[in-house]
């Protein structure tokens, strides 16, 4: 299977034809694709209405599957802070202690919304979030996302397959690695200005100094 399949909207609809399980594949593998914004919105709208799945199963499997893939991705970019020097470490070490009391309303937040939240979750990682509770608050923001896409495909059936007619399905293979490239250079960007600012003037100069 080449990497390309995983943007063929034919992959994720095949999916729905394996029920809940394809719907927990179609979530945990479309969220270990870096910067791109998940894939598996059409399989959730496809299970609903063209498989007759429960809509609440449906989101639970779908945030679950999601949560677990973006656990993944975080480790994997927690692993990046070898990178950093020495130098790069000082500068972000007020940042971490502000991180600790809020960064858990960061996490929720993007979880929460269908853009990629990847970026987020990179510096994040970059800057030393560590909590216990990435894997709950990533599981609650993407279960409202998924909530909301489930039951909109059960009620409005019409709208939904409209969705995804004109959504995830139709990104090409080269538009969809153009634009996750495009994500992860905006976002390699942005972890080189975090490393380079001093956190510890900056968050003094707004009350939030640790």
């Amino acid at each position: 299977m080449s990497l390309l399949n995983f943007f063929d909207p034919g992959f994720w609809a095949s999916l729905t034809m394996l029920g809940y399980t394809g719907i927990f594949l179609a979530s945990f593998l479309g969220s270990l694709l870096p910067f791109v914004s998940g894939p598996y919105v059409p399989p959730i709208i496809l299970g609903i209405v063209a498989g007759r799945l429960d809509p609440a199963s449906t989101a639970l499997l779908s945030a679950a599957g999601a949560a677990s893939g973006k656990v993944i991705l975080f480790n994997v970019f927690k692993g990046g802070r070898r990178l950093l020097s020495r130098g790069s470490l000082e500068r972000i070490e007020p940042l971490e202690r502000v991180l600790r009391r809020y960064g858990w309303v960061a996490v929720l937040l993007t979880a929460a919304t269908p853009l990629p939240d990847d970026i987020m979750y990179l510096l994040l990682a970059v800057a030393g979030y560590r909590s216990a509770y990435f894997f709950p608050l990533v599981f609650a923001g993407k279960l409202l996302i998924t909530t909301a896409v489930a039951y909109v495909a059960f009620y409005w059936a019409g709208l939904a397959c409209l969705l995804v007619e004109c959504g995830p399905t139709g990104i090409t293979p080269e538009s969809a690695l153009l634009f996750g490239i495009l994500s992860a250079g905006a976002a390699m960007g942005l972890v080189y200005l975090i490393t380079r600012l001093d956190w510890g003037s900056i968050l003094k100069r707004v009350g939030l100094d640790a």
